[in-house]
């Protein structure tokens, strides 16, 4: 039908041109966070980053946890994204733990600390780059291998006489007898009937092509580069008839016939191009519209069976799924928070761990805060805020507000308040630290001069390239711009990629069909 390949054509030309610069950043940002390790050396210095990132008041988890000396409470240690610190004057000024520490800011973001102060002084450090011990006595670091692979660790607990590491896939324990510690893997059993993935997990595996391992990372990589391919030549083939219009009829015919060359390489290998990978780049483009707000509440609870997989998943049923752990001393057992709810089971690690219900609010992306509190309940914290849940009653109680959650708390829809992390000192007082707002005190506690962001975070602040390239990915770079609609940026960009894919196809199909009926008729 003519009129609607000539509105197709309409949707393909103009709706493509000014989505060519979105396009292109998307592509670019999209290669290289599909392959963090070839560029964790790389970072950028504070004056090219947008003011909403610089750290201040120990916000955008700068402080996740600061932990005390049972020995010394004039001594802790604080750690979060930009490393651990250490106080020896009980929090009025901050030293930064360096030695043999990673030198990459992006393997830097420190989640968990234990001090060891029995038999040996020693801190261990659960970081995105793996799991760190320092030397007090000396103050150098050592990293220590868990496994073959490179693997975040997310918490490090205290387990009757041995440390447990987590990190998203698996645990490891070491006997805290022994003087040099031998991280052994635990078998984590779990009562299963149905391994499940969810959603979430499902898009961003098909939009980065992770599904299928480095094989399919590397065909996107490559339908990335053929998208900033077909969008300058997009441009051009714009361009150029429009500057032949209206050019100078006293144009040098080499140099007219020079472009009209490139015109015409670019036209045919845009038609080819884009015909060979639509379907790709429609399935990258599909699922970029559930990436980000608003439409990630649209499949932020739902799962399948993890036989409807597209690809081959570990046979490890807790592969990428934990977020924390906490040891419960009273009932002797671990819990585990995970993508798929809380799971608990025996403190031994004998027995197969059990899905249990934990009524706290848990924001989609996990707990940021999660222990033992009180005299008996927990603490749970996310970015709906921090609540302390009574074990006798299971009512939960705001922490910030100070009154029982009487209702239902979306998961999708952060709190005013997005808590990132919490400490006790010993006194008694706490404070946690939140994404925008920084450290907060609770109950009445107050600072007294203690607790300021040490100034060399401020001036010696570089942000990793990986986060550079994901805050662009995810148009959160531009909120400074633009404000709040930087949120709708990337869902309307990825529905109108969908269009001018499927407006691509149909153009391509209504010429080769009008081409075969010429033929037939000739």
């Amino acid at each position: 039908m003519k009129w609607l390949f000539i509105k197709s054509k309409w949707i393909h030309k103009y709706l493509g041109l000014p989505l060519i610069l979105f396009l292109v950043w998307m592509s670019i940002s999209g290669i290289l966070l599909n392959h963090p390790e070839l560029i964790s050396g790389i970072s950028v210095p504070s004056r090219l980053v947008p003011n909403q990132y610089r750290v201040k008041n120990w916000n955008r988890s700068s402080l996740i946890t600061l932990i005390y000396s049972q020995q010394n409470p004039e001594i802790a240690f604080a750690a979060g994204k930009l490393g651990v610190w250490k106080t020896t004057d009980g929090g009025r000024s901050f030293v930064h733990m360096r030695n043999g520490f990673t030198a990459s800011d992006f393997y830097a973001k420190t989640n968990s600390l234990y001090l060891r102060e029995e038999n040996r002084r020693q801190l261990f450090a659960g970081t995105d780059g793996g799991l760190f011990v320092c030397d007090l006595a000396t103050g150098q670091w050592k990293k220590i291998t868990l496994g073959p692979e490179r693997e975040r660790v997310l918490k490090i607990l205290r387990v009757k006489n041995e440390l447990v590491v987590f990190t998203p896939s698996h645990a490891y324990r070491a006997n805290l007898s022994s003087g040099e510690l031998n991280f052994r893997q635990i078998p984590l059993l779990r009562q299963n009937p149905e391994n499940r993935v969810s959603f979430v997990r499902l898009f961003f595996d098909l939009h980065d092509g992770s599904a299928w391992g480095l094989a399919g990372r590397l065909i996107f990589d490559f339908a990335g580069l053929l998208i900033i391919f077909l969008s300058v030549s997009a441009f051009y083939n714009w361009f150029y008839p429009w500057k032949r219009r209206r050019a100078n009829p006293r144009v040098q015919r080499k140099g007219r016939k020079l472009r009209q060359g490139f015109f015409k390489y670019f036209y045919r290998y845009h038609l080819k191009f884009g015909i060979w990978s639509a379907v790709i780049l429609l399935l990258i483009g599909a699922t970029g519209i559930f990436m980000r707000p608003p439409l990630l509440a649209v499949i932020a609870n739902g799962d399948i069976p993890a036989k409807w997989y597209p690809g081959k998943l570990p046979e490890n049923p807790w592969d990428e799924k934990i977020h924390n752990a906490l040891y419960d001393p009273v009932e002797d057992r671990v819990i585990i928070e995970t993508t798929e709810g809380f799971w608990s089971g025996a403190a031994d690690f004998a027995s197969p761990f059990v899905k249990t219900e934990f009524p706290a609010p848990v924001f989609v992306m996990g707990t940021t805060v999660f222990k033992p509190y009180g005299s008996g309940g927990f603490l749970v914290g996310s970015f709906n805020g921090i609540f302390h849940l009574e074990r006798s009653t299971a009512e939960v109680v705001d922490l910030l507000s100070g009154k029982k959650v009487s209702r239902a708390v979306s998961n999708v829809r952060p709190a005013e308040t997005m808590v990132t992390g919490y400490f006790r000192t010993p006194a008694g007082e706490e404070f946690i630290t939140a994404h925008r707002k920084g450290l907060i005190p609770l109950n009445g506690a107050k600072t007294n001069g203690r607790f300021a962001m040490p100034r060399e975070m401020h001036t010696n602040y570089r942000m990793p390239l990986w986060n550079f390239m994901f805050e662009l990915h995810n148009a959160r770079i531009f909120k400074d711009l633009i404000g709040g609609l930087y949120i709708l940026v990337v869902p309307l960009g990825a529905i109108l990629f969908c269009l001018i894919i499927l407006s691509g196809i149909y153009d391509w199909l209504y010429l080769k069909i009008r081409r075969s009926k010429r033929k037939a008729i000739l």
